[in-house]
């Protein structure tokens, strides 16, 4: 299913976190009447709705123009492959401050406009009817580079096979920042090949997939500051890319996991607070493995099964000062911190109390796949299996606490105080 800049007197560089983000500075005129299809060559402030579009609703037809709706909308019929507002090949345009509905393809697309920006926008039910192979996005951001989409509430509620909130393209250093995703039917925000992109502030909720998808060719990310609840899915999926930072979100609620990982190296994962979902936070090794990573400093308690699952080919990991208590998973089907056919990760400075199985388990899938792991100085008081349970072959760092697990002993495997 899936798997230069401006130029002229007209633009201006927005920095953001480091990134430069080319912004149009250009003023727009007086208000002015426009009609459905009409192409717009000038920077425009308009003063009317558009209702019923029978194609497109507006079309873009210069570089470096702003395009102010002033509070107004644009509606369509629905028609096969019409799009709210259509940018083909016109970089440095601002499009913002008003409302989209009812187009089949896109709200707004953005093709080889570099530079570009979606700012102050409503867009809601994108992709009706769409049936298998049939994709739509609120906003599609598809090979333009250096792109931002912000302050933007999408909800495409619709039945549709795939009608995504934002999908990011081919379009590296993406700045998709502070946006409201919700109830669309698929993901929330999908991001394939766009290496660099930001994904900061966002809340994404009540997705029926994922709440964010980054997915290949996006190494380097940036997903800070994210807040995913109630999406069918999973909260965050990230894989298949190097050097990914994922700081700061919070993951409540989500189906599956709260961040869901798979074939990601070199990357750091910290801070993030996962509580309610079905995984707090898996880290999975895919089909070429996960290693190099940095999981630290998060917090995955009061999960429906585990806290945090490194598992099957997720090796040489450094899993350090999180806290996962009072996860709900019964003994055998959960635990605060589970290990599962993985090697050469260390499990060190843990909290993982309270939990209704393991607080911490080092588990082989096959005889010996999880031998090589060490397990040291962490605390796994009060849990309902032991407190930490290691397989033959865990590397005993020493300095594991553990008291009042049930039934006793309180660790096997490794030694606790």
């Amino acid at each position: 299913m899936r798997m230069g800049f401006l130029t002229g007197l007209s633009a201006s560089l927005l920095t953001l976190g480091g990134w430069a983000v080319a912004v149009p500075a250009e003023a727009a005129p007086a208000s002015t009447v426009v009609t459905c299809g009409q192409t717009i060559t000038a920077s425009t402030r308009v003063a009317n709705d558009l209702v019923d579009c029978p194609g497109d609703g507006l079309v873009i037809g210069a570089d470096n123009i702003t395009l102010d709706l002033a509070g107004h909308s644009i509606s369509g019929i629905n028609a096969p492959g019409s799009e709210g507002i259509a940018d083909d090949g016109h970089g440095g345009v601002t499009i913002e401050k008003g409302t989209i509905s009812n187009f089949f393809l896109n709200g707004i697309g953005l093709r080889s406009a570099p530079g570009s920006a979606v700012s102050k926008m409503t867009i809601r039910q994108i992709g009706a009817g769409g049936v298998q192979g049939e994709t739509s996005a609120g906003v599609l951001v598809k090979e333009s580079p250096n792109t931002s989409v912000s302050k933007t509430m999408v909800s495409n509620d619709v039945s549709a096979f795939q009608s995504d909130g934002v999908d990011v393209l081919f379009s590296a250093r993406a700045v998709i920042s502070g946006n409201r995703l919700t109830r669309n039917a698929w993901d929330g925000m999908f991001v394939f090949f766009s290496p660099g992109t930001r994904v900061v502030g966002n809340t994404l909720d009540g997705n029926q997939n994922q709440g964010v998808e980054v997915n290949s060719g996006s190494g380097h990310i940036l997903l800070a500051g994210n807040d995913a609840a109630g999406n069918g899915s999973n909260g965050l999926v990230v894989g298949a890319i190097s050097g990914a930072q994922i700081w700061h979100n919070t993951l409540t609620g989500n189906g599956a996991s709260g961040l869901f990982m798979f074939d990601l190296l070199h990357s750091s994962i910290s801070h993030n607070r996962a509580h309610a979902n079905g995984v707090g936070i898996d880290l999975e090794g895919g089909q070429h493995g996960s290693r190099g990573d940095l999981v630290m400093n998060n917090d995955t308690s009061r999960n429906d099964f585990a806290g945090l699952v490194i598992a099957n080919g997720s090796n040489n990991n450094l899993v350090a000062g999180n806290l996962s208590n009072a996860n709900q998973g019964s003994p055998g089907n959960g635990g605060g911190i589970v290990l599962l056919s993985v090697t050469g990760n260390t499990v060190r400075g843990n909290v993982a109390n309270l939990n209704l199985s393991v607080g911490i388990g080092v588990f082989e899938g096959n005889p010996g796949d999880s031998a090589g792991n060490v397990v040291t100085d962490n605390v796994a008081n009060s849990n309902h299996a032991h407190g930490i349970d290691a397989v033959t072959g865990t590397i005993d760092g020493g300095g594991d606490i553990a008291h009042h697990n049930t039934p006793p002993p309180d660790c096997l495997g490794v030694v606790c105080a």
